[in-house]
């Protein structure tokens, strides 16, 4: 951020102007407190440039316009006037809650406190970071609903900053906000900030897209322009009135749709798409079924969510047809408060008004958010937080049905347990089989739309372990280990120190469990955890790792202790290695080390272990990090390492390979292998008939990086491939 003495007077005038109109659609009320917000923001801001050259207060009034837009309560577009005044200027919390009345305090803390999030910061940071976003969420949904207007004009103006800067923030953009927009239902701001992040992530292919789009724009506008006006007689000759646009796909939903069909944009043949706004729901109905007798529809591509909305209350008809001059076009049929509804999302029904609560179908678009707090503070690792949240709030859901007929939505991917704890948690507990569609089936089976699913249960029946491999969704995941825990706890605080002493041993720590138990104590609160007993409970439970436990315990080196482990008896040198300043004499052992398994063309450095030698790592090994960010060992510790010339021996190294399942698939993966002239040790297969995939793991044994990149790049050429990828197998 940028300083200047003082704002321009004409700035000034120009921004009061724009304020001014903000404030014309509320009360006396809301109009004396966006005022008092803006004059507080611009005092605060005073002297601040962005890197644009504007002054600062020049964002927030766009923040506050975005919102004016979402046509939110004039409570955010004060908010959203002083949503950076606590992070970026010298005001604190306290002289906010002294200036103005709650909520607004509340909001702009909540913003602060997740204006921090970022995929580039550490894991557990940016974790904990989620954590606090979806808990403020949780307290008041507005926080987001500003902080997605925030995020929407610092893409706008993304432009300024530095290549590596926009693409950290374009990626958090495109992980995180977006579908969390979606996931509110908010699709205006959701579509533009998939388009933008897309501009600096994919250029390349979102300026070729944009480019065969421009191509025929004249053409395609011409065509939609008949066919609305087409449709709209034939309508009105049918007694129907209604409003009829073309609405124009975004650049990044048809580069998904390219990559999900795999094909290029002449592939996609439902660029053209109508919009038909009607007064009541029985018209909706109505205009559905002169389409369909009109034009031929595709059948598979009718989606009816007036009946079952999704999750974030969108409601609306999908259908795609045969159209005018047998082109297919995609059609939407809603009512105007669906319409509002799925353009704001949330924001469109949200109100607090003045004196007014908000309403009872928001709490139902939320149900899920308030289901987010049970679990969130259950997940403490995370990988696995990070999956349910993926899982939870960005998924695609499915709905299903009790036998009497009530709806209910799920993860895509669900199963009969999923659904049983979705009813209530006493029906997970004590399920002992499922009926769907009529046949018994497996509690594993996953449910597909339109399932009639009914539960069988026993007063007899309990969860059991196996269970968390069955569900598919958090809340249920949650509900079952709170059950586990309560009535398997002592089993697993004897199963924590059985871990812990396997785990000492694997570390050469020959330490009795009381004598670790001692160490250990005054590190509970790095561990967040009250006594041994809860630690042995998590790590039984696998809530803490049991090597980030005995990290505490290993000492750090001492000069002496290094020395004796290069004075060890060599047991093997490798040939190929030449290790800086070690003399060929040295008795040291030296190995490949087992976490990252380099080959020859790799960067690689050496670590001397603690009893073991010498440690080849790559130089870009996560586990080396780890050990140096975790352990911090002395840098002597580092040894310079390098591939001799010309050294040639072949190395082990684990494939993975995931691809669309299909008939000769492994044939030709083999076949490419082979060609590459690399030896297959060994390889096993995993298949998923319901996504339709396939997962290889191959033991190769290559010569060189560079041969295993050209077999890497060789795979790409094959049809159904998604990826193909280096990792650490066991085998």
């Amino acid at each position: 951020m940028k300083k200047i003495t003082a704002m321009d007077s004409r700035d000034k005038r120009d921004y009061q102007k724009e304020v001014n109109k903000l404030k014309g659609r509320y009360s006396r009320q809301g109009q004396e407190l966006i005022q008092k917000a803006y004059e507080y923001a611009s005092e605060a801001h005073e002297g601040q440039l962005r890197l644009s050259g504007e002054p600062y207060i020049s964002h927030c009034v766009e923040v506050a316009k975005i919102l004016a837009e979402l046509e939110m309560d004039y409570v955010s577009i004060a908010a959203g006037l002083l949503h950076d005044v606590i992070e970026d200027t010298g005001k604190s919390l306290e002289q906010l809650k002294e200036a103005f009345p709650e909520p607004i305090p509340l909001l702009v803390e909540g913003i602060t406190k997740i204006s921090e999030l970022s995929l580039s910061s550490a894991r557990e940071r940016y974790v904990e970071n989620l954590r606090k976003m979806l808990l403020a969420m949780a307290k008041d949904i507005r926080v987001i609903i500003i902080k997605l207007s925030d995020r929407l004009h610092n893409m706008r103006t993304l432009m300024y900053l530095p290549e590596e800067k926009q693409l950290s923030i374009a990626r958090d953009t495109l992980e995180v906000y977006a579908p969390l927009a979606n996931r509110l239902g908010i699709s205006r701001i959701k579509s533009e900030l998939e388009d933008l992040a897309m501009m600096y992530l994919y250029p390349e292919v979102y300026r070729e897209i944009q480019r065969l789009l421009a191509l025929k724009q004249a053409e395609r506008e011409a065509f939609v322009q008949r066919a609305c006006e087409f449709l709209r007689a034939y309508l009105e000759e049918s007694g129907l009135r209604a409003e009829i646009t073309g609405r124009a796909k975004h650049i990044y939903s048809i580069y998904r749709k390219m990559k999900r069909k795999e094909v290029n944009l002449d592939g996609i043949y439902d660029l053209i798409a109508l919009r038909v706004i009607t007064e009541t729901e029985e018209d909706c109905w109505a205009v559905l079924g002169r389409i369909h007798s009109l034009w031929h529809p595709i059948p598979g591509t009718f989606d009816d969510y007036i009946s079952m909305p999704k999750d974030n209350l969108y409601r609306s008809l999908h259908t795609t047809v045969v159209g005018l001059d047998g082109q297919p076009i995609e059609i939407q049929i809603r009512t105007r408060e669906m319409h509002k509804i799925a353009e704001f999302g949330v924001a469109a029904h949200w109100k607090y008004k003045e004196g007014v609560k908000a309403k009872t179908d928001t709490e139902e678009s939320l149900r899920w958010l308030r289901q987010l707090t049970e679990w969130i503070r259950e997940v403490q690792d995370p990988g696995d937080f990070m999956v349910a949240l993926k899982e939870e709030v960005f998924a695609d859901t499915i709905f299903c049905f009790t036998p009497k007929g009530d709806v209910i939505a799920l993860t895509k991917g669900a199963t009969p347990l999923d659904f049983a704890y979705k009813i209530h948690t006493d029906v997970g507990n004590q399920c002992k089989g499922a009926v769907v569609n009529n046949r018994m089936v497996s509690l594993r089976t996953e449910l597909k739309n339109g399932d009639i699913v009914r539960i069988i249960t026993g007063k007899d029946g309990h969860p059991s372990p196996d269970w968390l491999d069955i569900v598919r969704t958090p809340t249920a995941r949650a509900k079952i280990r709170h059950y586990l825990r309560s009535q398997m706890y002592h089993t697993q605080v004897e199963r924590g120190k059985e871990i812990l002493l396997k785990t000492l041993k694997h570390n050469n720590l020959t330490l009795s469990l009381e004598q670790a138990t001692q160490a250990l104590t005054k590190h509970l609160k790095k561990l967040s955890v009250k006594s041994m007993e809860q630690l042995f409970a998590e790590i039984g439970f696998g809530t803490i790792s049991a090597q980030a436990v005995v990290n505490l315990l290993i000492p750090k080196p001492t000069k002496d202790s290094l020395s004796r482990v290069r004075q060890r008896p060599r047991r093997k040198r490798l040939p190929d290695i030449i290790l800086e300043n070690v003399g060929d004499d040295a008795n040291i052992s030296v190995r490949l080390a087992r976490c990252c398994l380099p080959i020859q063309g790799e960067e690689i450095v050496g670590f001397i272990t603690l009893n073991r030698g010498i440690a080849i790592h790559r130089k870009d090994c996560r586990s080396l990090k780890r050990i140096l960010t975790e352990v911090k060992p002395d840098s002597s510790r580092l040894i310079p390492a390098r591939w001799a010339d010309g050294s040639r021996s072949q190395q082990r190294v684990s494939l993975k390979v995931v691809a669309r399942d299909r008939v000769g698939l492994l044939k030709d993966i083999t076949g490419v292998i082979s060609a590459s002239n690399i030896n297959i040790l060994a390889s096993s297969t995993k298949t998923y008939p319901g996504k339709k995939r396939a997962v290889f793991y191959f033991l190769l044994l290559v010569d060189t990086q560079e041969q295993f990149n050209r077999l890497v790049a060789s795979l790409k050429t094959i049809p159904g491939i998604i990826s193909s990828s280096r990792v650490i197998h066991n085998w």
